[in-house]
């Protein structure tokens, strides 16, 4: 550097000083200086704009298990999470998992038995990351008071779902009762449309759920068999691609948050949940209290216990242990998935 240089850029110097003007060095970096300085028609010192929200596309059926879900979506739960969920109903669990495994859903609610059926008929990476529900007694036969017991159904019409988890529920209190199969006349429809055929009179029974087992026993019907005699078998589950969560769970933990928030409100403000779940269910809070008499619903810290540690399984494991067997048994399976495959507790624990 030559003398006039140096003699310039002292000169330069002095003058800032006497302004009393700050003088950038001439040598920094012009995205410094860019990132100081707020961008056109922003106020100095604003905050940065919200993150989008991340958009999550779920199905179910209408269930009460999913009391949670829908307190959560329509309480504002899910938007406070930074999530735009879309709930798409569908009339049977299964319908919901081969719109989840077709890629139409980011998320799936379903029973574990049809997790199972999945698996076990095709290649595919869908596992249960949370436990929702489990019915002890929201599932159940509907009979016509002529009707005493499901020894009595011999040579009877009964409208149910084949394959699905109410099949699942027949055929065991047909075992317990010690009827065959074939001595019943089934025919198939969903479990919502078995319950309003029902209640029009154009079967003798019905396997069905909530809201229509109250229905029935309101429109001349009664239980016979319910899911209390088979404990923590009827499981539903919230259902992801693992190959998603492997790729970032982020939205998937925001979103067993605020179910467990939904969750959280119906047990601490039963009477302002009961009206919204029912705008779910088209049934009303009394019946909706009713039908959660017949269903346990699970919150993160159930979940915790019924997936259990890395070295010792929960009571999740049991579950759908039992399911895959009953699949198997009933051949709707080609092959038996490993239970513990089916669950993924990352999220959970």
């Amino acid at each position: 550097m030559n003398r006039r240089t140096v003699l310039q850029e002292l000169g330069a110097a002095l003058a800032c000083l006497a302004l009393s003007v700050g003088c950038s060095n001439k040598d920094a970096a012009p995205d410094e200086a860019s990132a100081a300085a707020p961008a056109p028609g922003e106020r100095p010192g604003a905050a940065a704009p919200p993150a989008e929200p991340l958009k999550l596309t779920v199905g179910h059926d209408l269930w009460i298990g999913y009391s949670g879900v829908f307190l959560a979506n329509d309480l504002g739960y899910f938007k406070q999470a930074g999530l735009d969920v879309g709930l798409k109903p569908f009339s049977n669990p299964g319908d919901t998992l081969a719109a989840l495994a077709s890629s139409q859903l980011d998320v799936g609610l379903t029973t574990l038995q049809n997790l199972a059926v999945l698996n076990g008929n095709s290649e595919t990476d869908v596992v249960a990351i949370a436990l929702v529900d489990s019915s002890n007694g929201a599932d159940a036969v509907v009979a016509k008071d002529s009707i005493a017991s499901m020894a009595d159904l011999k040579g009877k019409t009964v409208a149910l779902t084949l394959g699905e988890v109410n099949h699942m529920l027949f055929l065991f209190g047909l075992e317990k009762s010690g009827i065959s199969p074939g001595d019943v006349k089934i025919t198939s429809m969903s479990a919502d449309d078995a319950g309003a055929a029902f209640v029009a009179g154009k079967v003798d029974a019905a396997v069905t759920w909530e809201p229509w087992i109250t229905k029935a026993t309101k429109n001349g019907g009664h239980v016979i068999f319910s899911s209390a005699s088979m404990p923590d078998t009827i499981t539903n589950s919230v259902v992801v691609h693992k190959a998603k969560l492997d790729a970032g769970g982020d939205a998937y933990k925001k979103f067993l948050g605020a179910v467990d928030r939904g969750v959280q409100t119906l047990r601490s403000e039963p009477d302002k949940a009961y009206p919204i779940i029912g705008k779910y269910l088209n049934a009303s809070p009394e019946d909706v209290k009713g039908m959660l008499a017949g269903d346990k619903i699970y919150d993160l810290a159930d979940n915790k216990r019924l997936f259990g540690a890395a070295d010792k399984a929960g009571p999740a494991v049991a579950s759908m242990k039992s399911v895959i067997d009953f699949a198997v048994q009933s051949k709707l399976v080609k092959k038996a998935p490993a239970p513990e495959s089916l669950l993924d507790a990352r999220l959970v624990r």
